[in-house]
């Protein structure tokens, strides 16, 4: 034998023929074995069976084909998104190991970076036994009356296992039962739909759900926390979806969470937890403590992605930062090309959209601060920086109502972008988003100077800047327009656009 130690890698679901040809070539080449049980808290239908119930498939193959001796231990290894995290907590789990045998070309790759020797063992009848070729002849068995069809899938696994695999069948999600007590939780601001998903898949396989609402305490780093809702807002968005789950017996019971734990490393009968990929880490924690506690391990039900437009995840962040809508549509989108307005449109645009103000002075009054200050316009410009007030972003062209204004020609400044009359240039718009996300970054003043027009470009400041924002705008008849932002004033914005683009 070449080495002392060999490291098996593998999820196990189940355990099959193929696996066993793995087991022997270990111990052919090795004097002792470590199994490592991947994906090992992970609930989806790739993972039907627990850590617990792979353990004790290992545990009766160790036993039936008498190596007992053989088997240094038997080690649950999570899943990380993060190859340097996953690596410390595998050889914390492990400890040392002289070579690591198996066909998963990302685990070789991430131990041999490592340092570590690795041999790739081929597939041994992959047409067989492969556990997904596996699981759908279980799920197809289960869901048909001739028991022959057990034998499909019980032919593909140590004769030894089958009984222990049918016991674990009954007792297993594979079988879409649900899980007695389910919990969730995060911050549930401006509710949309990613959180409609995760509550979805919570009730989908939960009979008692307990969700957690976060309180301040947890969200204040948050960007730009000052515009999460309130607890009472954030919890009747949940009341309000959660209606129709309310049936058939089902308990549902909703907290409030000051530490991310909510409990649920003490309680004893919780059997999973739903999270999103971001939140994956977390329930690794808790189940490290509810380890530490001598309590079983959460099964972790991470729930699917819901993206916006552009492909990137829906948040929560992105509807307060000015990127995106509840349902996720992504306002750039609405700039791809040059917008023409006609005149019958810009009458609808000539009525005031905000509160009408007489001085600067006056808007400021306010003990509330806006998330940041947005000018369109020259004059109102100069009109807040004449009382010390200066914009976060202007947007500026030296002309008011298209005349140029005195002494501009001498103080002008090379343009950024051109927006003729009439138009809303798409790169025009891109240089508002830029501004507004450059001033969120570095919390710099920025000015946007324009080749032509700027009036129109008060339709992209709205959309993008961040809610509780103020975008302010001079009227020849009315005076100043204050417009602060919320999701209202922004789909007005949207249905109107829709009309031209």
């Amino acid at each position: 034998m070449k080495y002392k130690t060999a490291l098996l890698i593998g999820r196990f679901q189940p355990l099959h023929n193929g696996h066993l040809y793995l087991f022997k070539k270990a111990l052919f080449i090795a004097e002792k074995v470590i199994f490592g049980i991947g994906s090992a808290s992970i609930y989806d239908e790739n993972n039907p069976f627990s850590y617990e119930q792979r353990k004790t498939m290992i545990e009766t193959v160790v036993k039936n084909e008498r190596i007992s001796e053989r088997v240094m231990k038997i080690v649950p290894l999570e899943d990380f998104y993060d190859d340097k995290k996953w690596l410390e907590n595998l050889c914390k789990q492990v400890g040392d190991f002289d070579i690591a045998m198996g066909n998963n070309e990302w685990t070789n790759s991430v131990l041999k970076k490592a340092g570590y020797k690795t041999i790739k063992i081929n597939h041994y009848k992959r047409e067989l036994y492969e556990g997904w070729r596996i699981r759908k002849l279980i799920r197809s068995s289960l869901s048909s009356r001739a028991k022959s069809r057990d034998l499909d899938w019980q032919n593909r696994v140590p004769k030894y296992l089958i009984s222990n695999i049918k016991d674990q069948i009954s007792k297993t999600q594979i079988k879409n039962q649900k899980y007695k007590y389910i919990v969730l939780g995060g911050t549930f601001d401006h509710f949309h739909a990613g959180h409609k998903a995760l509550l979805k898949k919570a009730f989908e396989l939960g009979k008692n759900v307990t969700i957690g609402i976060s309180t301040e305490k947890l969200y204040k780093d948050k960007f730009l926390f000052e515009t999460i809702e309130s607890y009472e807002i954030r919890k009747k968005s949940v009341e309000k979806f959660i209606k129709k789950y309310l049936t058939n017996g089902r308990g549902v019971d909703i907290i409030s969470l000051f530490e991310f734990r909510g409990g649920a490393d003490n309680i004893k009968n919780i059997e999973a937890i739903i999270v999103s990929k971001s939140t994956y880490p977390n329930a690794l924690i808790i189940n490290q403590l509810r380890e530490k506690n001598k309590l079983p391990l959460l099964r972790i039900v991470i729930a699917d992605d819901v993206l916006a437009d552009d492909g990137k995840l829906i948040s929560s962040e992105r509807i307060r930062a000015g990127e995106i809508d509840r349902t996720g549509q992504v306002y750039s989108n609405f700039f791809k090309k040059t917008l023409v307005l006609s005149e019958a449109f810009k009458e609808k645009l000539r009525k005031p959209m905000g509160k009408i103000y007489k001085s600067v002075g006056a808007i400021f009054k306010s003990p509330e601060k806006p998330t940041m200050v947005i000018a369109v316009g020259d004059i109102i410009a100069m009109e807040l920086e004449k009382e010390r007030l200066i914009p976060d972003v202007k947007i500026i062209d030296y002309k008011t109502r298209r005349t140029l204004l005195k002494g501009s020609v001498l103080l002008r400044s090379v343009p950024n972008t051109i927006n003729d009359p009439g138009t809303i240039n798409p790169q025009s718009a891109k240089a508002v988003k830029l501004a507004i996300n450059k001033f969120l970054s570095t919390k710099k003043s920025q000015t946007i100077i324009i080749n032509g027009e700027e009036d129109l470009l008060a339709l992209p400041a709205i959309l993008f800047a961040p809610l509780n924002s103020l975008v302010l705008h001079g009227h020849w008849q009315y005076g100043i327009i204050a417009i602060k932002i919320d999701e209202e004033i922004k789909n007005k914005i949207l249905n109107l656009l829709k009309q031209i683009s």
